[in-house]
């Protein structure tokens, strides 16, 4: 088994880098003489991954590699070819959301199988913004993370608004009755699909993976476009956690007593946007946190804002709608996305 020095641009030694985006480390290169789609009566060798996605190589006595990626390294091409005797062996593929490479190769002579390109050491996402800074999305939808923990989770990554790379961690489904104190009574199942939102679920693992968070309520559309969003940018691990902690009544009142107690926000990205003190309309700014409403945001887009009821009341079910007054009736959602 020969080892060679290769580079292109994805992870680094089973975790994503960002700063440069380049990867290092040993990867297995796994080949057969079939191309069927399947590896079948295959051949390894190992690699050690340097470099960068506009081009990469790689040499040895005996070996010389050379090669790029394209569309953000989603696709892959290279060849490999042996210096005596000369043979060139060619290979275009793409990667998954694991960050596996596979495809076909083919050689002047007719011949052609399938290969892979797999870290010996799994690459791990802990987020969607990981997934998206290492150039492997493959668009919204649902992909595998890794906790802190080490256990692994199904979760929707929001790949295209508001800059992409959010991972939805918490959702009130709209048939939800009112009266969730604890963030510990949520669910532990993850919501994937933000557009009909069946499941009561919060991410209750480390937060310090998150930076930005995101609060959606009143959604009743796709994409929440009815509904109303703000934001929180550059967040500590304990501020994401009070975020997350007023999605319980009794927490919120517990660890946020006033209402300027709440981290901020803003209610949009763009530079200069407005900053909203506890994350509250100006009429309760200062005043003590209610236990009949939970979520973030109060007041600041529409009156009676919130994500749900929070003392218990079954015939007012999912988000607020968002209008001075009136009660949930079943026909919104909320949703809590970070980056």
């Amino acid at each position: 088994m020969k080892l060679l020095a290769l580079s292109v641009t994805s992870l680094l030694a089973s975790h994503f880098v960002f700063a440069n985006q380049t990867i290092e480390g040993n990867y297995v290169l796994t080949t057969d003489n079939l191309h069927n789609g399947v590896i079948e009566s295959a051949s390894t060798q190992e690699i050690t991954l340097l470099g960068d996605k506009s081009h990469f190589m790689a040499q040895t006595s005996a070996q010389f590699l050379s090669g790029t990626t394209a569309q953000d390294g989603n696709v892959i091409e290279f060849k490999l070819s042996n210096k005596v005797p000369s043979n060139t062996q060619y290979f275009l593929g793409n990667v998954d959301a694991q960050g596996t490479y596979s495809g076909t190769w083919f050689a002047a002579n007719g011949n052609k199988g399938d290969w892979t390109l797999t870290a010996l050491q799994p690459n791990t996402a802990t987020s969607c913004r990981d997934i998206l800074d290492a150039g492997l999305s493959q668009g919204d939808g649902v992909y595998e993370i890794s906790t802190y923990a080490g256990d692994k989770l199904s979760v929707y990554c929001d790949m295209t608004r508001d800059g992409g790379g959010w991972t939805l961690v918490g959702s009130y489904p709209r048939l939800q009755p009112g009266g969730i104190h604890r963030i510990e009574e949520y669910g532990d199942t993850p919501e994937t699909d933000p557009n009909n939102v069946t499941r009561l679920w919060l991410y209750k693992g480390d937060l310090s993976v998150f930076s930005d968070a995101k609060e959606q309520v009143s959604c009743s559309t796709t994409n929440c476009t009815d509904g109303y969003s703000v934001y929180g940018q550059n967040f500590t691990a304990r501020e994401l956690e009070l975020v997350r902690y007023n999605w319980g009544a009794s927490d919120r009142v517990e660890k946020m007593p006033k209402n300027s107690d709440k981290p901020s926000c803003t209610t949009s990205l763009e530079p200069g946007a407005t900053v909203y003190e506890g994350c509250v309309g100006t009429a309760y700014l200062g005043g003590n946190v209610a236990d009949s409403t939970v979520g973030w945001q109060g007041d600041i887009l529409a009156p009676y804002c919130w994500v749900a009821r929070g003392t218990y009341k079954p015939q007012s079910s999912g988000s607020a709608i968002c209008s001075y007054g009136k009660e949930p009736n079943g026909s919104q959602w909320a949703l809590l996305w970070m980056r």
